[in-house]
């Protein structure tokens, strides 16, 4: 054999976002010049490096190369020892190679990023939201909720009080905020509360504030309208009451004819004679009225429809039945999940939290969760786009955040009738590209662009978000979905 190698030191530790020295030394014990290749081999091969990569020796001398173990600091790389091999190949002799093995131990680190989702909720006896918990250490950690005293204004509570969380993977827990009194009449009323997030091997609480808005049962122009009727009602009561509208009777009228004097038997003069009535006079003939020309109707009736004997359509346009354009059909629907290809998440978000400005996460299936919602209703219009509402709320879309391109739930611009229509903007609505083997990308209908599962970093880690980004090769995994 032409070759001799030793590791200086076969095990070595590491931090991520650190590094670590490893020597190997090479000695070329054949008769000839050789020029041994060297390259790192094991799952520790994508952040280790050997310098030279390359060792050009004469027979009987003896050569060093370093090997640097740099894991980046991201849940991808995890805590515990990790075996290595380095791969020595002579170029002369390919068959005479070794791989020479080692050890090398990835140091733990814990890190978290928590967020209400909604920041904002609002109700009026009571308002549910949820805590997302994203593990950006590279070992599982156990975050526990309490709620801070807020005063008798709002009380928060967690369910569950803890979660356990994998590296790389997102917790949940859902909030049910009530407010300490109800308000009956009025406006809106708003509570801050605040919520403290703990990991269990961590003494430093971290601490995320909402806002809860309370709202009135009868909102002011309900009490408004009441006084209203009520000083009405009584204005008409006493109209009423002071109303005395004279009558007159018959029986009055008879008394004024039996005031009159009548005759003495014993007068010699003779009883008036009543009045002859004076003769109706004749009438005047009438002109003759213009007699109507057959099949012409009067000035104000509208004419019939020749053949049909039914009523012209009204002017103004319109065809008097309500429609006002789409398929009178309405769009195909289907309840359906969407798998992304990147880490063998789902799309889904808070059943109870949905509300415009929802923000979209990818997560493991939790089929046993009723408050997350991860099936969606897909409707298909006839011009090749689609929307995407949650099931647990139909009236709320897909939407391609403005500001940050980031995926989120709004109300349908238009409503209930847009959707059914299909007159979505842009910005609500998608196409889907086939891309085989089950496979599709979700084109933003307003640019072209793909709803994309990304991994963003952040804080020195990584945090999960959907956004609306270029569709390029890089991001291929995180741009196809499976709809099922």
């Amino acid at each position: 054999m032409s070759i001799w190698t030793l590791l200086e030191s076969a095990a070595a530790s590491v931090v991520p976002g650190d590094s670590a020295v490893v020597r190997l030394r090479v000695r070329n014990t054949g008769d000839t010049v050789e020029e041994y290749r060297l390259s790192p081999l094991g799952e520790a091969a994508g952040w280790a490096t050997v310098e030279p990569a390359a060792l050009r020796l004469y027979p009987g001398t003896e050569g060093t190369a370093e090997i640097t173990f740099a894991p980046p600091r991201t849940p991808d790389v995890p805590a515990g020892p990790m075996p290595f091999g380095i791969r020595v190949e002579p170029r002369e002799h390919p068959d005479a190679g070794d791989v020479v093995e080692g050890r090398v131990t990835v140091g733990a680190y814990s890190e978290l990023r928590a967020e209400l989702v909604p920041r904002s909720v609002r109700g009026w006896r009571r308002a549910r939201g949820r805590v997302a918990v994203d593990n950006l250490g590279n070992q599982p950690l156990t975050a526990s909720f309490s709620a801070r005293d807020n005063g008798d204004a709002v009380e928060v509570e967690a369910l569950p009080g803890a979660v356990r969380v994998a590296p790389g993977r997102a917790g949940f827990a859902e909030l049910n905020i009530t407010p300490g009194k109800l308000k009956w009449v009025g406006g809106t009323t708003q509570h801050p509360f605040s919520l403290t997030v703990l990991r269990a091997d961590s003494s430093a609480p971290e601490e995320l504030r909402g806002m809860y808005t309370q709202r009135s049962l009868f909102p002011r122009w309900v009490l408004a309208a009441g006084s209203v009727l009520v000083a009405g009602a009584v204005a008409l009561t006493i109209a009423w009451v002071q109303h005395d509208p004279s009558i007159k009777t018959q029986a009055g009228e008879k008394a004024e004819i039996a005031g009159q004097p009548l005759p003495q038997q014993n007068s010699q003069a003779p009883l008036a004679s009543p009045a002859p009535q004076q003769s109706q006079a004749p009438q005047a003939p009438t002109a003759p009225q213009a007699p109507k020309t057959d099949g012409q109707p009067k000035a104000d009736a509208p004419a019939p429809v020749p053949g049909t004997g039914t009523k012209p359509k009204p002017k103004g346009g319109g065809d008097g039945g309500g429609n006002s354009g789409g398929s009178p059909s309405g769009p195909s629907e289907e309840r359906v999940s969407i798998e992304t290809g990147q880490r063998g998440g789902y799309l889904g978000m808070s059943r109870d939290g949905m509300s415009d400005s929802t923000p979209v996460y990818t997560m493991g299936w939790v089929e046993d969760q009723k408050n997350l919602d991860e099936y969606w209703i897909l409707r298909r219009y006839g011009d090749g786009t689609v929307s995407l509402s949650p099931s647990g709320n139909p009236s709320l879309v897909l939407d391609r955040r403005a500001e940050n391109n980031r995926g989120q739930l709004w109300t349908a611009s238009g409503g209930q009738d847009a959707i059914r229509a299909g007159r979505l903007p842009a910005n609500q609505k998608w196409r889907l590209k086939d891309l085989g083997d089950g496979w599709v990308s979700l084109l933003s209908a307003t640019d072209g662009n793909c709803l994309t599962d990304m991994y963003v970093k952040q804080n020195g880690g990584e945090v999960q978000q959907t956004l609306v980004y270029g569709c390029e090769d890089r991001y291929l995994l995180g741009q196809k979905w499976k709809i099922g």
